[in-house]
């Protein structure tokens, strides 16, 4: 009977695990989930919803009709992005992962697109 309770516990943490790391199909309203600094599902939908769809083309109005208004856009308004991932110690960023469009303003067409990571060093301090 211990070891029908132990292989129970095991398999439930094993699902649980494998729940908190697993891909997920892609839906709108999952892709905005989170608190507006945070969405947690979106890493695990981003591959299904670049497999689904082909963005490149398509126009800036339908990209945001499909995963919202963007999170931000560059400084000359070149490109813009759906972040993905923000880990943070602190008030350093320590990490980001973010889905990246490039669009001709002129005509609202998506040129390009692909997902960018970044890990950013540990910041040492010294103590005085």
């Amino acid at each position: 009977m211990d070891r029908f309770k132990l292989l129970i516990t095991f398999l439930i943490c094993a699902a649980f695990a494998y729940g908190c790391t697993a891909k997920q199909d892609f839906d709108r309203k999952g892709w905005n989930d989170g608190d507006g600094l945070d969405f947690p599902r979106r890493n695990l939908m981003i591959d299904d919803l670049l497999q689904k769809y082909q963005f490149k083309g398509m126009k800036y109005k339908n990209v945001v009709g499909l995963l919202h208004e963007p999170d931000r856009f560059s400084y000359d308004s070149t490109n813009f992005h759906y972040q993905i991932i923000l880990k943070m110690q602190g008030l350093d960023t320590i990490r980001t992962k973010n889905l990246v469009f490039w669009w001709n303003k002129k005509d609202s067409v998506i040129t390009d697109y692909k997902v960018t990571e970044k890990d950013y060093p540990k910041k040492e301090y010294k103590k005085k």
